[in-house]
């Protein structure tokens, strides 16, 4: 099954609208649905709660970034460090393993759930998709808040 890259715009411009009004309607977490592939809402200073949609693979995440500056990374480092002391605790809370950073970041951190078997150009799984993502989201939301000081 390929799809042109217009195709795959198509398919996301369909998509994440669907996602975000479903986080919405549950009071999930959710930022606006843009032109882009992630839908991001600024937690705290630095840290974003974030949905990433690629053709073929998607998560949710909680995404540290301060800046690109020596003293931002080790300030970002430190706050992920702080989630990582509590990892068994937020693991639990959120109700199974996480994958705690993304390889191949220098300047940022994540604390994320990964969908390696989503595919974007399966429509008829998208409602699936849709509610394991926001409940998803939801748990790693509740599992991350009592941990750090939130600004919403």
């Amino acid at each position: 099954m390929s799809a042109t890259r217009s195709d795959l715009e198509g398919l996301r411009c369909k998509f994440i609208p669907q996602l975000v009004e479903h986080a919405r309607s549950r009071g999930v977490i959710s930022g606006n649905a843009t032109k882009g592939w992630t839908v991001r809402k600024t937690v705290a200073p630095g840290v974003q709660m974030i949905y990433v949609i690629r053709s073929r693979l998607a998560r949710v995440e909680m995404w540290i970034y301060q800046g690109s500056s020596d003293d931002e990374v080790e300030s970002a480092g430190d706050l992920f460090d702080q989630f990582t002391a509590k990892k068994q605790e937020i693991e639990h809370a959120y109700g199974g393993s996480l994958n705690w950073s993304h390889r191949g970041r220098k300047t940022a951190f994540s604390i994320q759930q990964d969908y390696l078997d989503f595919d974007l150009r399966q429509e008829d799984r998208w409602e699936e998709w849709i509610e394991r993502m926001v409940s998803d989201m939801q748990r790693l939301d509740a599992a991350l808040l009592p941990h750090y000081r939130s600004t919403r």
